[in-house]
C-alpha cells in the first residue's frame, strides 16, 4: 500500500529506542512519506511544531515526558492532529485519559499491515 497524494505526508516517529523508530521507518520506505524521528516527547513536540506532521506515531513509555504528556502537549498545540500510541502494554489502551489525547492504538511489535491500514485510515 502507498499513499498517494498530490502533497507528500509527513509522519513523526518518536521513540527513545532507536531500533523501535528504524523498524517503523523501514516498514514506511515504500510508502510515499517523508518519515521524522524523534526520542523524547521535547523532541517530538520541538518537531511537531516546526515541522508540522501529518501524523505521529509515538511510544508510550519514555523518560522525561511520556507518552501521554508528550501527546498532551502536542494536542494543546496541533488540535486535531493525529496520534497513534504503539505500546506494549493492554493498560495504556484501556486507561480512558490516554484514550482522550490518542487517537488510535497499535501493539509492538507494529505489524506492518495493520501499521499502513491505520495510516491510511488518517491520511491515505
Amino acid at each position: 500500500m502507498i499513499f498517494e497524494s498530490s502533497k507528500k505526508k509527513k509522519i513523526l516517529i518518536v521513540d527513545d529506542i532507536k531500533i523501535n523508530s528504524m523498524l517503523i521507518k523501514g516498514l514506511l520506505k515504500n510508502a510515499n512519506v517523508d518519515v521524522l524521528c524523534a526520542e523524547d516527547g521535547f523532541e517530538a513536540i520541538e518537531l511537531a511544531a516546526g515541522e508540522q506532521p501529518d501524523l505521529i506515531i509515538m511510544d508510550y513509555y519514555m523518560p522525561g515526558l511520556n507518552g501521554y504528556e508528550t501527546a498532551k502537549e502536542i494536542k494543546g498545540n496541533a488540535g486535531s492532529l493525529p496520534i497513534i500510541c504503539h505500546t506494549t502494554d493492554s493498560n495504556t489502551i484501556n486507561n480512558k485519559k490516554n484514550r482522550e489525547v490518542f487517537t488510535d492504538f497499535i501493539f509492538k511489535p507494529v505489524n506492518k499491515h495493520l501499521l499502513l491500514k491505520k495510516i491510511s485510515q488518517y491520511i491515505g
